[in-house]
């Protein structure tokens, strides 16, 4: 199928924010790498700058939630399995990437929140959706958590431990600092668990 010049334009800023940032990238720079003919071309389908970084937000975070998030949502694998496949997952995305990326919200974040109230609210919009997937996931366990486990507390714990680690990651480059990260987290949420249902 055609990529149709739209989602041309949103792969080439989308890639070219993972390289450099976002106030490093210009129109100038997407038009380039999208191979348009001109500005007219870009602002027929985006007003600025801007409101093309919300749609790359939204689709960066809509494509972990398909791929990523899906993980968390099987309902043929146990709930605290499921979770320890997530993380897996992201330790060797990470991993395959070479480094290079890091987190896109964390990265995303720390660069846009304080540029314009419309990047903070989608940005807490992501982290949001991301923290009742988890807090779904957690209601599953519910039977297997002790009783005084606050899943929306965890679930929080959870997003800051893998963006933290994918952040180290992505300076340090040592891929067993992060397996180490994932492991631990993993053993944390286990710590939670009722005596004698397994955490592995």
């Amino acid at each position: 199928m055609t990529t149709s010049t739209r989602d041309r334009i949103i792969d080439s800023a989308a890639s070219l924010i993972a390289e450099r940032g976002f106030k490093r990238t210009s129109v100038d720079d997407v038009i380039a790498r999208a191979e348009l003919s001109g500005k007219s071309h870009f602002y027929h389908y985006f007003r600025s700058k801007d409101e093309l970084g919300l749609e790359v937000l939204g689709r960066q975070f809509e494509g972990f939630a398909e791929r990523g998030l899906a993980i968390l949502r099987e309902p043929m694998i146990e709930p605290l399995e499921r979770l320890h496949l997530f993380i897996d997952s992201l330790v060797a995305l990470q991993t395959e990437r070479g480094f290079r990326i890091g987190s896109p919200f964390g990265n995303l974040a720390s660069e846009m929140a304080d540029m314009h109230e419309g990047f903070r609210e989608r940005l807490t919009t992501v982290f949001d959706r991301w923290a009742k997937q988890l807090q779904a996931l957690l209601w599953e366990m519910r039977p297997s958590l002790a009783d005084d486990v606050d899943s929306a507390r965890l679930s929080r714990f959870i997003i800051a431990t893998l963006e933290g680690a994918l952040m180290m990651s992505k300076v340090n480059r040592d891929a067993e600092m992060l397996r180490g990260i994932a492991a631990d987290l993993k053993r944390f949420v286990g710590t939670h668990v009722r005596e004698g249902v397994s955490s592995t």
